[in-house]
């Protein structure tokens, strides 16, 4: 009741047409012959207003001649999608000749006792459909088609609750335009119907039913997989038009051996293009990607997925009768999942070896069996989306997080977003570890280079695309260039949502330090100035973070400001306990145990207060790859109270006399407000985050990066407890002014500027895609 065959060959899809894809490549006769084969009583062709193909079957009893009329309601920009059945040549050309007008088109159609149903009532053919172009729709045609074979199950469901509710006759039909699923999809009537007109008059009464299969991402993608083998493989794409299939055996066998590799910059923006504009039927063809690259893509496929088909092999797959699309795609994620651990752990080598682009072209080779399906996977998520519809709801933010598995700053503030919210906004935190809203399986897990025992997950690509597309989300929040937040944002680029960035870490000074090699950090700068560029909004902590982005490229004014807040209510000088700690006056250190925090620094400049002043004694709260090394240097003159959480880290900062940060690297410096809070005066060198946060000799003493300058100011405190009070007074009252709940409101206003920000146009065009 709804198929397509070569006669609907010219696509009106920018995007088609660019790759060199014809609506459809399925010749009439093969229509009939599968349908057939899957036991159809009867055969339509519904080709897009044209009678041509149906017209070829037309010496066959079993067959009528039909078409998918596409008709406007008159002086709108809205149109639709009419099928109609057992129709001659002069209905075909009154309808066609008065398609601008949909309701002069349903009277003709009913004045002739013709049968017609409206095709997928919930897709926007142009403009998007309102409730009462919808309403009209349902006086206008009784019957709709309900069971749409390249549409889910979601997207079919608001046809038949329409039409179950308001009354009127559901039928099902295929929609196939591959040559695929012809026969899937179906609509019954009773058998006593014997000829074409039989049937038709029992859909007319309303004694029919639809029946088979619903639609899918994965037969969306292995529909385009036929159409392009149908329209280009083995074809000469210079000197044959792709629209038109090579006819005979020419495309029994595919022309490009296995060997060949897609430019991933190309298959990037042929997903983008299938997001932006699959759904867009006017407007220029894109010349920035053609047909070699679809069959490139096509050919990398089949190889990775280890199927010798090409050309009618590869339909005949498709074609057979156990043929199942949900098994083809579980098979497509296990290969992925499975070559994605192999290239991480190469790549990790290679990037050891210094070997870059075999790392890179691994991984787009460990991607490449899931590629095809992301795109359809996103577009079924955005039509699900505008179906459900969000009047009313908070905004939704995918907040993607990457290692919070590990102790450190981040993993705290994305505990506070998820106890105390942001205000205005759903956020969902999606990331592979514990501690999640929504946890992402880890196909893999990648070691970080030169930071021992830390390891972050690697998500598979159709488990993040399934996740975001389920989401809904009107903003994705990447707050590390980790491997789901650069997945996130490369599917940002391709769907259109905006995305915003959040900056932590200074990472590439990290990866300067750990590797002692300065090309490693710059290549870490041109891998982080990437990452930021590509967001349209950079959340930054202070202005020491700012510059750093500044010098990674990104523009000055797509930075925003984002503070870190502390809980007031938690860190508080009350919770002293002077009894609980060795040492008569109390140094405290809260942090990792790593290079990039200088805790060497921090030990040498101690030592050297120490023996000027025996009375001190270091408390370190923390862990890390360097706490032996310490343990080693500082001996007995401290004590390592490991990870401390809860009240037990807010009693340990009470209870000390100095906090102690000696850091050049941190963009923030969450434990400097912690200690601030809790009336603890703070030695800190005047770099990076604290800077911002200390003012000097009024909230603490800032120092230089040197051990002579550290000691001296932990001596000065050491023998003036009134300096130390007076300190400790001022900066916890400086703290009071950062609360959580100004840093969630900075955050809420990041997100709006963000998402006001992007152009209407875009919206718009994605709005009309859905």
């Amino acid at each position: 009741m709804h198929c397509h065959s070569t006669a609907s060959q010219l696509s009106r899809l920018g995007v088609q047409r660019a790759l060199g894809l014809p609506e459809c490549a399925t010749p009439p006769e093969e229509v009939y012959e599968l349908a057939k084969r899957r036991g159809m009583d009867f055969v339509t062709i519904t080709d897009h207003d044209t009678i041509a193909g149906a017209l070829e079957l037309e010496g066959c009893p079993d067959c009528f001649v039909s078409e998918e009329l596409t008709a406007r309601f008159a002086g709108e920009p809205q149109a639709v999608h009419v099928l109609c059945y057992g129709i001659t040549l002069g209905d075909h050309e009154w309808l066609q000749a008065h398609s601008g007008d949909v309701e002069a088109c349903a009277a003709y159609l009913h004045e002739n006792g013709i049968a017609c149903a409206l095709a997928h009532p919930f897709f926007n053919v142009a403009a998007p459909l309102t409730r009462r172009h919808r309403r009209r729709l349902a006086e206008l045609f009784p019957i709709w088609e309900v069971r749409n074979g390249s549409r889910a199950a979601e997207l079919n469901m608001p046809a038949v609750v329409y039409i179950e509710t308001r009354g009127g006759t559901g039928i099902g039909g295929s929609d196939d335009h591959a040559g695929v699923d012809i026969g899937r999809t179906f609509t019954e009537a009773p058998a006593a119907a014997r000829t074409p007109e039989e049937f038709l008059a029992c859909v007319m009464r309303g004694d029919a039913e639809p029946g088979g299969e619903q639609g899918s991402a994965a037969k969306w993608t292995h529909a385009a997989m036929a159409l392009a083998t149908r329209a280009l493989v083995g074809a000469d794409s210079k000197a044959r038009s792709p629209l038109f299939p090579p006819s005979g055996d020419e495309y029994d066998r595919g022309d490009l051996g296995p060997d060949a590799a897609p430019d991933p910059a190309a298959v990037l923006k042929m997903a983008e293009r299938v997001l932006r504009e699959g759904a867009v039927r006017e407007g220029r063809v894109a010349a920035d990607i053609g047909p070699d690259d679809a069959r490139c893509l096509l050919e990398s496929w089949l190889v990775a997925m280890g199927l010798d088909l090409r050309g009618r092999e590869l339909i005949a797959h498709l074609q057979a009768d156990g043929f199942s699309h949900a098994d083809l795609y579980r098979r497509a994620r296990r290969i992925h999942d499975r070559r994605l651990r192999g290239a991480v752990d190469e790549g990790v080598a290679a990037v050891a070896g210094g070997d870059y682009p075999s790392a890179v072209n691994g991984l787009f080779s460990a991607l490449l069996p899931a590629i095809p399906y992301a795109p359809s996977t996103a577009f079924l998520g955005a039509e699900k989306a505008i179906l459900s519809g969000r009047d009313g709801e908070r905004r939704r933010i995918a907040l993607i997080a990457d290692g919070i598995g590990s102790m450190h700053g981040v993993t705290h503030t994305i505990e506070q977003i998820r106890e105390r919210g942001v205000p205005g906004f759903e956020i969902d935190v999606i990331g592979t570890d514990p501690g999640v809203d929504r946890r992402l399986p880890a196909a893999a897990e990648l070691e970080m280079p030169f930071y021992d025992g830390m390891r972050l997950g690697v998500p598979g690509l159709p488990d993040l695309v399934e996740t975001l597309a389920e989401g809904r989300y009107d903003l994705v929040h990447v707050t590390a260039p980790g491997p789901a937040g650069i997945a996130a944002t490369l599917l940002g680029r391709v769907t259109g949502v905006p995305h915003l960035a959040s900056y932590h870490t200074e990472l590439a000074a990290y990866a300067g330090m750990r590797s002692g090699n300065d090309g490693v950090e710059a290549l870490a700068r041109i891998g982080l100035g990437a990452f930021y560029g590509a967001a349209r909004t950079v959340l930054s902590p202070s202005p020491s973070a700012d510059a750093s982005l500044v010098e990674l490229g990104v523009e000055q004014a797509a930075i925003e400001r984002w503070e870190r807040g502390v809980d007031l209510s938690r860190f508080d000088p009350v919770m002293a306990d002077r009894d609980a700690y060795p040492g008569e006056i109390k140094v405290l250190y809260a942090g990792r145990l790593t290079r990039e925090k200088a805790v060497d620094l921090l030990a040498e400049s101690f030592l050297r207060a120490h023996r000027a002043d025996p009375r001190l004694h270091l408390l370190v709260a923390g862990g890390g790859p360097e706490e032996e090394e310490m343990r080693a240097t500082l001996g007995e003159h401290a004590t390592f109270l490991g990870w401390l959480g809860g009240e037990d880290l807010a009693r340990a900062y009470a209870s000390a006399d100095i906090f102690l940060f000696a850091s050049s690297t941190d963009t923030y410096g969450q434990v400097i407000l912690e200690a601030a809070a809790s009336g603890l005066p703070v030695v800190a060198v005047a770099e990076g985050g604290p800077a911002a946060l200390i003012e000097n000799r009024h909230t603490g003493l800032l120092c230089r990066p040197d051990p002579d300058h550290l000691a001296g100011s932990l001596l000065q405190l050491a023998s003036a407890p009134l300096l130390r009070r007076q300190l400790g007074t001022a900066g916890a009252y400086a703290a009071r002014s950062r609360s959580w709940e100004r840093s969630m409101g900075q955050l809420a206003a990041g997100y709006r500027r963000a998402l006001d920000a992007v152009p209407a146009e875009p919206r718009q065009r994605l709005a009309q895609v859905a």
